[in-house]
C-alpha cells in the first residue's frame, strides 16, 4: 500500500512537471511570435531596423511573427525597413498626443513613412490617409519636410489618427521604408540621418 502511494505521488509530480513545461513552452512561443524574438535589431535613435528579416536562417518563431504582422520584407540589398514605437525622447507613441516628424530626402529609388497601429495594421481614419512618400510630400523651401500626426486636422502633411484611438490613448507605430538602397547604407544603418519624431503635446 505504501509503495502504491509513493508511485501515485511520483506519477502526479511527473505529470505536473510535464504540464508546467508545456505551459512555459507555449507561453515562450507566444511571446516570441508576438514580439519577434530572434529578429536581430539595430537601433538609430528612435528607429529600429530588423537586420535579418529576409534571412534564410530566421527562426520559426520570427517567421511566425512576420506572418502574423503581415510584413513580407524584401532582401536588404533591395530595401531597408525602419520602425519606431517611440518619439525621439524615448516616450511611447500614443494617439492622444500630437507629433511632428522632421526629415530630409534619402538617396534611394523610393521611400515612404507610414502610420500603423501597434499590430502593424494601418491606422484607420476618416481621411483614409495612412502614409506619405517622396513624391507626394509638401516640402519647405530648403527641401526638407514636416509631417504632423494628430487627431485634429493640420495644414500641410497631416497623418490623422481616429478620435476613438485619441480618446483611448492607443499606442501606434511608424514605419520608414527605403527602396533601391546602396549597400553602404545597410552597413551604416545606425549612422544614417533619419527623421526626428517630436512630441508637441498631449490631451
Amino acid at each position: 500500500m505504501g509503495q502504491t502511494k509513493i508511485f501515485v505521488k511520483t506519477l502526479i509530480k511527473n505529470i505536473a512537471i510535464i504540464i508546467l513545461g508545456i505551459i512555459i513552452g507555449a507561453l515562450s512561443a507566444f511571446q516570441a511570435i508576438s514580439t519577434g524574438w530572434s529578429v536581430e535589431v539595430r537601433k538609430n535613435n528612435a528607429w529600429r531596423m530588423h537586420q535579418n528579416y529576409a534571412s534564410a536562417e530566421l527562426s520559426i518563431y520570427a517567421r511566425a511573427y512576420l506572418e502574423r504582422s503581415g510584413h513580407l520584407p524584401l532582401p536588404q540589398d533591395q530595401a531597408i525597413y525602419f520602425f519606431s514605437y517611440k518619439d525621439s525622447d524615448g516616450n511611447d507613441l500614443t494617439a492622444n498626443c500630437d507629433y511632428e516628424i522632421n526629415g530630409d530626402d534619402f538617396q534611394v529609388y523610393w521611400w515612404s513613412i507610414s502610420l500603423h497601429d501597434s499590430d502593424f495594421i494601418k491606422f484607420e481614419n476618416p481621411s483614409r490617409r495612412y502614409s506619405f512618400n517622396m513624391a507626394n510630400l509638401v516640402r519647405q523651401n530648403d527641401g526638407r519636410y514636416k509631417i504632423s500626426i494628430s487627431a485634429k486636422a493640420k495644414t500641410g502633411n497631416w497623418l490623422p489618427v481616429n478620435d476613438q484611438a485619441a480618446q483611448d490613448g492607443a499606442a501606434f507605430m511608424l514605419s520608414l521604408r527605403l527602396y533601391g538602397v546602396e549597400r553602404i547604407m545597410i552597413g551604416e544603418a545606425e549612422q544614417l540621418s533619419l527623421p526626428s519624431v517630436k512630441r508637441l503635446g498631449c490631451s
